[in-house]
């Protein structure tokens, strides 16, 4: 029998990427390395064999990549849709800002990891805030391992459309297939050169779910679930009641505030989750939170994710950049938001993740226009 007060959670054995980091050279002839979308997946992970094996199946080339410092092996294959099976605890979603020290902030938009309330006015609380982190973990169907592959998205829409059917699932059961595809979609933004019509592609999970298996799930019209302690299970199906976790000895084997998070999901999912549970988890949470981050120079680089470029070989001040781009836009009568909008539809990323290059880009291209009179 396994040990039940560890917490258990399915290995990582590689991501499943929307972007990839391509290099480009400024008009003062410097080289930059800036983020770029792709149409595809791209798969990534240190096991060789299993890229080869996504290569095989999906098209693309397996090779070598330096994932900063540590050597894996990545391809961008041909599929926008492949089998997978979303797993029970597979899916998570935060505000977050992060550095090289690590994560600054994360939050629900009202609440830290540990429950308590954000400050709307702190300038972490409010950059975190603009874009949404979703991670989902699923299992490749087609592939030779039973370890899951994380995708992560920093879009708006994919943080609309993932969670209904990434909930959806966790009340079928702990491993349901389904499809993960890329859908492109188009939207009108305004510019400061009129309105341009914005691509881009979005993760969509479709479930493979019948209707009579819902029917079992959710029982009446009202959305009354069917199989509860009390009521009887449908034809063919035994309710059993499943034994309670001991969840104050899982607390107290957590070593970090994410897997407090993760003991608060799995409650949630089976019912447990009442309010002096929830008060226990704060509290070990709050134990655990860490330590304010060191400064970047002494202190370890957490693994970037995608899109983001975590060094900068240009010895340029992000900082001043930006204050500068900031300058010339109101030189023309661009505001911050329009400002934001114009670098994220340029990259592709949110203006979190731009680098001092990719801002100083973005600034030699503004200054060799003509400010308007």
């Amino acid at each position: 029998m396994p040990i039940i007060n560890i917490q258990r959670r399915m290995a990582e054995q590689g991501r499943i990427r929307l972007g990839q980091k391509v290099t480009g050279t400024s008009r003062q002839g410097k080289t930059f390395t800036r983020p770029e979308k792709l149409d595809r997946f791209r798969f990534t992970s240190p096991n060789q064999r299993l890229v080869e094996e996504i290569a095989q199946r999906y098209g693309g080339e397996p090779k070598a990549w330096d994932n900063a410092g540590k050597a894996e092996w990545e391809v961008i294959s041909d599929a926008r849709s492949i089998p997978v099976i979303v797993v029970k605890g597979g899916f998570s979603q935060w505000y977050e800002l992060w550095s090289k020290a690590g994560c600054l902030h994360r939050c629900d938009g009202e609440k830290d990891a540990t429950g308590a309330y954000c400050n709307p006015d702190d300038p972490q609380h409010i950059e975190a805030t603009e874009k949404p982190t979703t991670r989902l973990s699923v299992m490749l169907a087609e592939i030779e391992t039973l370890g899951v592959w994380r995708m992560e998205s920093k879009g708006w829409n994919a943080a609309a459309e993932l969670p209904t059917m990434a909930e959806l699932a966790m009340h079928v059961g702990d491993l349901v297939p389904a499809t993960l595809s890329l859908a492109e979609r188009s939207a009108i933004i305004e510019t400061p050169k009129g309105p341009q019509t914005s691509r881009f592609v979005v993760p969509v999970l479709d479930l493979h779910v019948t209707k009579k298996r819902l029917v079992e799930l959710v029982g009446g019209t009202d959305g009354t679930p069917a199989i509860e302690a009390g009521r009887a299970a449908p034809a063919g199906l035994t309710a059993i009641e499943a034994p309670r976790p001991d969840y104050d000895a899982m607390l107290a084997d957590a070593k970090s505030v994410e897997e407090c998070q993760q003991i608060w999901r799995d409650a949630g999912a089976v019912g447990h989750l009442d309010e002096a549970l929830k008060d226990r988890i704060m509290a070990r949470a709050g134990e655990l939170k860490p330590a304010d981050p060191e400064p970047a120079a002494e202190a370890a680089v957490d693994e970037p994710v995608d899109g983001e470029v975590m060094d900068d070989a240009l010895g340029l001040d992000r900082d001043a950049v930006w204050q500068a781009l900031v300058a010339e836009c109101g030189k023309r009568g661009v505001g911050n938001s329009a400002m934001r909008e114009m670098l994220e539809q340029e990259f592709a990323q949110p203006v979190a993740d731009l680098t001092a290059a990719d801002l100083q880009a973005a600034l030699d291209t503004l200054r060799s226009q003509p400010v308007p009179a």
